[in-house]
């Protein structure tokens, strides 16, 4: 009996690119790693200098804490409401904002956050450690009143025209050294591939075919499944609950995911209007409950006449929407001012 003959194995095995490389001259690449440690080094501290002459942060805190941008906040029920109301009449020429903003809120948003949120606290760490073992800065020196603009000027370029010592660039590598060394290049790549996957999901999605079908039937099914439900009774299933809510699940994909593959325009209609009820609802009822108009925000949503409200903006959107597509109506010029920043927006996402 013959011995059982191992598998081919056609990658090369770390031990024989070992002993390849061995043999081979190694170039030194350190210049190449130096110079942009030290230029980055620089930068950083160029940017710094700047933020604390301009104190950019006391005054991106003075702006956060304006008055105008506290009345904003307070009203941000309404303001959301209005959003929806915008949502339901005029969703459907926003489609590429609409779409690429449930895509990352349903499936990229909470694993992007935590892969840059944690290389983002490492960074912030390393930046308060570095500013606490700065040296003192000194005082600057008070110029002579006397000297010309002139000379001011000539000094200027003087002083732009000296290049960085060794000695300063040498520092500038082993600060830049000290902030890798702290770093975790494990976080950072993370964190790079998370943004990368993001962002080749929303150009997929932008780019519309199948991926765009799945993600309208995703958000579509996700919406009438949240109102469905809780009209629906499976007596005797109780204690399957979890596998009659899939179920239901399941038979919502069985039909809208056709719906969107056959009728790619009514679907996305479909999903921008029920997204933009969905916001107008909630948080319209959120706000007259916030001014006391409502005892409940939760018992009216809940209720039969929440529901109505909210299949009531799904028709109206549904027919005005599909209407103006099929009359091949854009938005009037003065709705087009009045969304011009969101316009801009969506034309930029168009051209990806």
């Amino acid at each position: 009996q013959h011995p059982a003959t191992p598998p081919l194995d056609f990658a090369p095995s770390s031990h024989a690119c070992g002993a390849m490389s061995d043999g081979l001259p190694k170039l030194n690449a350190a210049r190449a790693v130096a110079v942009p440690l030290a230029a980055a080094s620089q930068g950083v501290q160029a940017i710094s200098k700047l933020v604390s002459e301009h104190q950019i942060g006391e005054k991106l805190s003075k702006l956060g804490s304006h008055s105008a941008l506290e009345h904003l906040s307070s009203r941000k029920e309404l303001l959301l409401a209005v959003l929806g109301l915008v949502l339901v009449l005029h969703g459907a020429q926003f489609k590429n904002i609409i779409l690429v903003t449930q895509l990352v809120m349903s499936f990229l948003y909470v694993r992007v956050k935590g892969s840059v949120m944690a290389i983002y606290n490492d960074i912030k760490t390393v930046v308060d450690k570095a500013e606490a073992d700065a040296p003192q800065a000194e005082p600057a020196k008070e110029s002579n009143e006397d000297q010309s603009k002139h000379a001011k000027k000539r000094d200027a370029k003087k002083e732009a025209a000296k290049a960085p010592s060794a000695a300063d660039t040498q520092a500038h590598i082993e600060a830049s050294k000290k902030v890798l060394k702290a770093l975790d290049s494990e976080r950072l790549t993370n964190a790079s591939t998370e943004v990368m996957v993001c962002l080749m999901a929303c150009l997929l999605v932008l780019h519309g075919g199948l991926a765009q079908r799945v993600a309208v039937s995703y958000a579509l099914v996700a919406a009438v499944a949240g109102r469905v439900e809780g009209l629906l009774h499976f007596e005797g299933f109780e204690e399957v609950e979890s596998w009659t809510s899939s179920l239901l699940r399941f038979a919502l994909w069985v039909v809208i995911l056709p719906m969107a593959i056959f009728m790619g325009p009514l679907a996305l209609i479909l999903n921008v209007v029920a997204f933009g009820a969905d916001l107008a609802t909630q948080h319209g009822v959120a706000f007259l409950a916030k001014i006391g108009k409502v005892p409940d925000a939760d018992a009216i949503l809940g209720s039969p006449k929440g529901l109505m409200a909210f299949g009531g903006l799904v028709a109206f959107g549904t027919l005005w929407q599909v209407w103006s597509w099929a009359a091949g109506s854009d938005m009037a010029w003065y709705f087009q001012m009045l969304y011009l920043p969101v316009v801009i927006a969506e034309g930029l996402l168009g051209l990806l």
